[in-house]
Parts: structure tokens; sequence; C-alpha cells
């Protein structure tokens, strides 16, 4: 997809949310948006129609989840916030309410306890419903669109060119083999957001590399092909996706 799903979790079990808080997090292409224990606050927020995927619990108190996903159905069709239509995924204890469930087409309906395999199942299944709805509006090649100077001018990059980025305040400079591309948009945004994880990861407080172009890596710097500017390298205690990363690649 062109950008990551964002997904909202509502479960009055907060042990329930950092297990599929703990799956979002290593599951590429996938971001949380919110989480909450209270079904009528995460009401609020789904409204919003900000987020593109809804992991909701059946039974919680004030608010049960048929009674919320009765009330947020118009939200399931594509707008100008969501433009896909957001899916819902149930995550449930029981199975008394699944067939009554799918009369609100959720895409999956989960049993607790849930296992990482069965996640990744139904966040599958709300992929392939995107694609056969909307084949032209998701790409298998990565891209997105920057706005470039002040009339109306997009340039499209190619997600797998970019060697590595670098924070410029709020801006942040995209770096290619022969060109660079100053984005709009704060770093921390489009690593979140726009890149995949697997290959993009954050060094320094100013900058991110694609760990395809690494030619060198010493204590404080990185030589990355192609460019000649050398990428610094912060604390590996607070950098540790980056200091996992090269533990992985060690001999």
């Amino acid at each position: 997809m062109l950008k990551k799903i964002r997904v909202g979790i509502i479960d009055d079990d907060q042990t329930a949310i950092d297990f599929l808080s703990a799956y979002i997090a290593k599951t590429d292409g996938l971001v949380k948006a919110f989480e909450t224990v209270d079904p009528q606050k995460g009401l609020a927020k789904v409204r919003t129609g900000t987020i593109d995927l809804l992991i909701v619990d059946m039974v919680m108190t004030n608010l049960t989840g048929i009674e919320l996903i009765a009330q947020i159905k118009g939200l399931q069709q594509p707008s100008r916030k969501s433009r896909l239509g957001m899916q819902v995924i149930i995550c449930s204890g029981t199975n008394k309410y699944a067939a009554e469930s799918y009369h609100y087409n959720v895409t999956d309906y989960m049993s607790k306890p849930v296992e990482y395999s069965r996640f990744i199942e139904a966040i599958d299944k709300a992929k392939q419903h995107w694609k056969i709805r909307h084949p032209m509006l998701l790409r298998d090649e990565q891209i997105f669109l920057v706005k470039v100077g002040q009339q109306y001018h997009q340039k499209m990059v190619r997600i797998d060119e970019i060697i590595f980025l670098e924070a410029d305040g709020m801006d942040c400079t995209l770096w290619f083999a022969d060109d660079r591309l100053v984005v709009g948009k704060p770093m921390s945004y489009l690593l979140e957001q726009r890149l995949p994880r697997d290959r993009f990861v954050q060094c320094h407080r100013s900058f991110v590399v694609n760990t395809d172009y690494i030619v060198d890596i010493f204590n404080k710097k990185i030589k990355m092909r192609y460019v000649s500017n050398e990428v610094l390298v912060g604390d590996r205690k607070i950098y540790k996706e980056f200091s996992l990363w090269e533990m992985s690649n060690k001999l």
C-alpha cells in the first residue's frame, strides 16, 4: 500500500491491548493510531475517520462491540480521510456474537487468546479486501508523491531509491544517488507512516538510513553507497533498532 495501515484498538482489557500492540509493532505496514479501554472514547476517535482498521472487543462495559460497530457502519465506506474505507476486525473471548457481527461487514472474527499467525491471517484478509475493491489505489511498487515548490508540482519518489533521510526541523531531506529533495514533513512521520521498517532504520536523531546502501559502519558514522556525505551514528543504547540490525547481520 502507499501508506501504512492506521490501526485503532478498543478493548476494556489492557492485557489484550498490550498483546495486539506488540503484534502491530512487529508487523511491517502497520502503525497503531490509538488504543483505549473506554469504548465511548474509542467511538469518538473512530468517528474522526482517520483510521483504516479497527480491532474491537465484543464484551465491554457501557458499550458493547456490536453496539459500537452498528454506530460506525457508515465509516466503512471510502471517504476523504479514509480513502479505502475503514475495516473492522473483532477480537473477542467468545464466539457468541460471531454470526451477528457479520451483518455489519466485519473483515474477520478472532478468538482470544490470539496467536501472531492468526493475527497476520486477519491482516492479510484486510489487505486483500482493499486490493480487490480498489486495485488502482494499491501498488506493489512502493512510491509516494512529494510537493515541489509553491506551484502545483509533485514529484514521484521510489522508496527503494532513497539512500538516507536527514532531518531539518519540521522538514526532511531525502538523499538519492544524484539528487536530493526536501519534504515538508518531519523525518519521524516518514519513518512511521511511509517507509518499510525492515530496510529503513533510525541511527541518529537526524538520520534514517536505507540499510541496502550501507557500505561501512564506524563508531560514530556510516559510509553510504553513491553519496559522499557521511551519516552520523548516535548512542546505540538509544537507537536500539539500528544496534539490533548491526547485531543480526554480523558474521
